[in-house]
């Protein structure tokens, strides 16, 4: 066959798997976009923001964050990276078994966490009590969203940035199922990422517009809650046989096997992501076991004297980066503008938008840092941040 030919015959067969999808999956026609594009013929839709996403320096920046255990040398916990593949991996092998789109599910997944800052959820916790004191409301999945097309307008499909801004994985519900209050438009996009800003955005507004952003938000849980177990065994910090079972096993790659079937045999051929009454009690179970043996009891390894100084430096540079963007932006021209995005004009754009809020600005650029680059910026610009990096054998 010719090129021409070969062309034909595989956009036929990309239409023809299409044809085959659930009635409930996402396709090619809603891929909204604020700009148009002209596709190829091998890369189509969201694959087109799979290559996109992995080429951002946010994604880059996936391996230098922390997951949950911050302030530790060891090559075997989880970083932001392992745990967005996770996520990936799990969300394609459920989606793939339901008939939905897996080439949405795979963009949702790798973007998800783009918003987080560095030190994992700590990490984000200081960063908004730090700008809540401007009257700037930070959370990780709200910043992903302004990631995607506030900051480095990368002409992202909307139903991706829906699945990013709604991934919301603190809260576990028993079935997903896109609502009324879905996002279906880049308006009511931009609506909802102004509300969130002030905290006025409310949870009820946060469900995917797809059924594929439902189920990489559930994946979401199914990633970190036996990982997070297992990285905390690892470290030494709570042993694997202090958990329950609830009913769904202890160990991570028990839970994954366990709420992956169920998952299947409860959402096959429906309009949603459902689980079963025994394994949802389970998951809510084990979620709450892991916040009081690990995320609420110090267990993270980061001792309260080192969290409140770590809250202290948010505050610094915070204020230290406010400063610099109301003022004349000397530092961010350096070191944070120039690595945005390859795209300049992009890049001036959004310096032009934010023009009078310094405040997005400051989070933005401190959510874009690793741990590492946190401390060598707080250290070079404000002070002499000396936090013990724990060894492998601590």
């Amino acid at each position: 066959m010719d090129k021409q030919e070969v062309k034909q015959k595989v956009l036929s067969i990309k239409a023809d798997k299409e044809k085959f999808l659930s009635p409930y999956a996402a396709t090619e026609q809603i891929c909204l976009r604020r700009q148009e594009y002209d596709y190829n013929f091998f890369r189509r839709g969201y694959i087109r923001d799979c290559e996109t996403i992995i080429n951002l320096a946010q994604y880059n920046r996936y391996g230098g964050k922390t997951q949950v255990f911050s302030l530790h040398s060891n090559n075997d916990i989880s970083t932001r990276a392992l745990h967005v593949g996770l996520v990936s991996r799990i969300a394609r092998t459920i989606g793939d078994a339901l008939n939905l789109n897996v080439g949405l599910i795979e963009a949702i997944a790798l973007a998800h966490d783009l918003g987080h800052a560095p030190f994992g959820h700590n990490g984000e916790k200081w960063l908004d009590k730090a700008s809540s004191e401007k009257g700037y409301r930070f959370y990780h999945h709200i910043q992903g969203a302004r990631y995607l097309d506030n900051i480095v307008h990368a002409n992202i499909s909307l139903p991706v940035i829906d699945g990013v801004l709604c991934h919301n994985g603190e809260q576990l519900l028993q079935v997903y199922r896109p609502n009324d209050c879905a996002t279906r438009s880049f308006e009511q996009l931009q609506d909802k990422l102004e509300l969130a800003y002030s905290g006025r955005l409310k949870q009820e507004q946060l469900m995917p517009a797809t059924v594929e952003g439902c189920l990489v938000r559930l994946c979401d849980v199914i990633a970190y809650l036996g990982k997070d177990r297992q990285d905390a065994h690892r470290l030494g910090l709570v042993n694997e046989s202090d958990y329950c079972d609830s009913g769904i096993g202890v160990l991570n790659h028990d839970i994954i096997r366990n709420v992956t079937e169920d998952v299947i045999c409860n959402s096959y051929g429906k309009d949603c992501i459902a689980m079963s009454d025994r394994v949802y009690s389970a998951l809510l179970s084990a979620m709450k076991e892991n916040y009081s043996k690990i995320y609420l009891t110090g267990s993270t390894g980061i001792s309260k004297q080192e969290a409140g100084n770590m809250q202290t430096a948010f505050k610094q540079a915070y204020e230290f980066v406010y400063n610099d963007a109301k003022e004349g932006q000397n530092i961010l021209n350096k070191i944070y503008y120039p690595y945005i995005y390859a795209n300049k004009a992009c890049v001036e754009e959004y310096k032009m938008e934010n023009a009078a809020y310094p405040e997005r600005v400051a989070a933005d650029f401190i959510a874009s840092m690793c741990d590492k680059y946190f401390i060598s910026f707080y250290n070079k610009y404000i002070g002499e941040l000396q936090l013990p990096i724990k060894d492998y054998f601590d």
